[in-house]
């Protein structure tokens, strides 16, 4: 089922989902439970859960799961049930009437109703050099780009969970890693805090401005203020690591309301200012945690049977 093209399946699906994350995936395993055509549009290996490395905090894995590996579960649950998972990407969604019609890079799709899961992006690091130097030595993913750098000196710029996440992954595989936190302390979990105090290569500066990025061909230094005081620091790559920002750029299309930083608006129940549009995960804001997302997703699934069935939503 997984080799059809687009539209194959159904003249018009019950729900389409857009984001292979976790909210998306488990909307659409409960849609699909529920019998509802379902089609979920999204690359799960491009989300941020298979990207997080080792997660020990979400429950049942006391021995913690990487994140790919949970991912991948994830997406075998939802296609166990009948949803359909296609790696496409959404361009445009439109309402007219009840109907909600989604262009795609293969094609045109109709549903009854949308569930909007895109999650978060990286937010860029905006300094001279960041861009530039991107795919040179800087880099967002230190799962994906950390192995690159086996040996050498690295930095990771950011302040929370997954800076100091990237920071521990790193100085197992490199030979010194600096830290430039942008705030007096860092703003992650304890026990993140106590493996980096255990952690002999790795340096915290902090109340750092992060001011350039500079080399020839690729990454050789990072400028920033400290104290008032410039410095210069050498090395071999940059790993950014400064928070997220909304992937909701389709819900401008639906007319949603969002926030001033850009999420969706969403109520309990994750209905949006849209009739028959729903929205989870990171897309809305709130706490960027995986249980968070689950729990957003299943709502919004549960809120998608019930406007489809035209019956009082399930609780």
């Amino acid at each position: 089922m997984d080799d059809i093209k687009v539209g194959d399946f159904v003249d018009i699906y019950d729900v389409i989902i857009i984001g292979a994350g976790p909210a998306g995936l488990t909307a659409g395993m409960y849609c699909a439970r529920a019998n509802l055509t379902t089609l979920i549009f999204g690359d799960m290996y491009d989300s941020q859960l298979a990207k997080a490395g080792l997660i020990e905090n979400y429950p049942g894995f006391p021995e913690g799961i990487q994140g790919i590996e949970l991912a991948e579960r994830m997406s075998q649950q939802a296609k166990k049930y009948g949803a359909i998972i296609k790696p496409n990407f959404v361009k445009q969604i439109k309402k007219t009437d009840d109907v909600f019609t989604v262009t795609t890079d293969d094609g045109v799709v109709n549903a009854r109703s949308v569930i909007l899961c895109m999650g978060a992006r990286h937010r860029e690091l905006e300094i001279p050099g960041a861009r530039e130097f991107y795919g040179k030595g800087v880099s967002y993913c230190a799962i994906c780009d950390g192995a690159l750098f086996k040996g050498k000196n690295v930095v990771v710029v950011g302040y929370g969970n997954d800076a100091a996440k990237a920071a521990l992954y790193l100085s197992g595989i490199c030979n010194k890693v600096t830290m430039l936190c942008v705030y007096d302390s860092l703003r992650c979990e304890s026990v993140y805090l106590q493996r980096l105090e255990g952690a002999k290569n790795v340096n915290i500066l902090y109340d750092v401005s992060v001011k350039s990025i500079k080399g020839k061909t690729s990454v050789e230094e990072v400028q920033f203020s400290i104290n008032d005081s410039s410095k210069m620091l050498p090395t071999d790559a940059v790993f950014v690591e400064y928070g997220t920002m909304p992937n909701s750029v389709l819900a401008i299309y639906l007319g949603l309301e969002l926030t001033k930083n850009g999420f969706i608006v969403a109520n309990r129940r994750l209905e949006t200012n849209v009739t028959g549009v729903f929205a989870a995960g990171d897309v809305t804001g709130g706490r960027r945690q995986i249980a968070t997302a689950v729990g957003e997703g299943s709502s919004a699934g549960i809120s998608a049977i019930g406007y489809i069935k035209k019956s009082t939503p399930l609780t």
